[in-house]
């Protein structure tokens, strides 16, 4: 019996060890530097046709182990997307949180290495950890704009600037002339840190207790968007309210906290347009082998008890 736990033992720390092996040739790799939000958005002005995908995802916190370890596994298989060659994969957009600490210099160089690897242009949008700490300039200097707009195909984009949840009267005003401007154009998406609705009703995080919350809604209720995409709570979650979807995805790396069951789990999603029909999937990830035995199981195994021994699910 000593003898079988000794090899199951040793075959679970070489597993471990094999999982971490892509990390090597990341810290390996040589700083390059990326196009900005609005070199990307040039180039998708010359994309034709009214059917195309693109890829959403948030809070990989670049510059933290367990984040880069997970989000190059998301990026693998981000870029198989395309291999049955069904649609066109025009971008990726990442929903904030590109960073781990404060939006470091060290952390956004690391970004710039993990979006290298990916296969399509990315946007960004700016999260609350980026912006710490005059981070905010360390955005503008390798991600450039945190807030504008930019058109593919049939589509119109909007990338807003939440990072400390609130909106203020003049992004109201700039996000209403947008929104009116999208009108011309078959489908509607907002890209933004923090959603104005937590999805998740045992979050810490309530945001439709402030006023900009319904405001925005209503804009968004108003000009028919499609989609509003969302990170900040590292889960996945969805809802419609007012005919508008409400997506958030924070399951980019960052470890989550909640249980698989409400979310908690690794993923991104994938939108596909259809001339007038948008759908998505979402990706679930299992994460990277190390990263299970020292924490995802645990927590799994956590909540599992809990749901034994406390039966409303309540901690307090």
């Amino acid at each position: 019996m000593k003898r079988i736990l000794r090899i199951l033992v040793i075959a679970i720390a070489v597993a471990s060890l094999y999982s971490l092996t892509p990390m090597v040739s990341l810290y390996l790799k040589k700083d390059v530097r990326q196009p900005t939000n609005a070199e990307t958005a040039e180039k998708l002005k010359s994309n034709k046709g009214e059917y195309f995908g693109f890829i959403v995802f948030g809070d990989n916190h670049a510059g933290f182990i367990f984040g880069d370890s997970a989000f190059l596994k998301l990026i693998r298989n981000m870029n198989r997307e395309d291999r049955f060659k069904k649609l066109p994969m025009d971008f990726a957009a990442n929903m904030g949180d590109v960073t781990f600490s404060k939006g470091r210099e060290s952390d956004y160089l690391m970004y710039d290495r993990l979006r290298s690897m990916i296969k399509w242009p990315v946007m960004s949008a700016m999260g609350n950890h980026d912006y710490q700490n005059g981070g905010w300039r360390r955005f503008n200097k390798h991600i450039g704009n945190a807030e504008f707009s930019f058109v593919d195909r049939n589509s119109y984009f909007i990338i807003l600037d939440n990072k400390i949840t609130d909106i203020s009267q003049e992004q109201f005003r700039w996000l209403e002339e947008e929104l009116t401007k999208a009108s011309a154009y078959r489908h509607k998406f907002i890209f933004m840190h923090k959603s104005p609705i937590s999805l998740y009703q045992q979050s810490w995080f309530r945001p439709e207790l402030s006023p900009w919350s319904y405001r925005a809604m209503k804009l968004c209720q108003k000009y028919g968007v499609d989609i509003v995409f969302t990170g900040h709570e590292h889960m996945f979650r969805e809802g419609v309210f007012g005919g508008v979807r409400y997506l958030t995805s924070g399951g980019g790396g960052m470890l989550t906290q909640i249980p698989e069951s409400d979310g908690g789990f690794l993923h991104y999603i994938v939108v596909r347009v259809y001339g007038d029909y948008v759908d998505y999937e979402v990706r679930r990830i299992f994460p990277p082998f190390w990263e299970f035995v020292t924490y995802y199981m645990w927590k799994e195994a956590f909540y599992c008890l809990k749901r034994v021994f406390l039966k409303d699910g309540f901690l307090f």
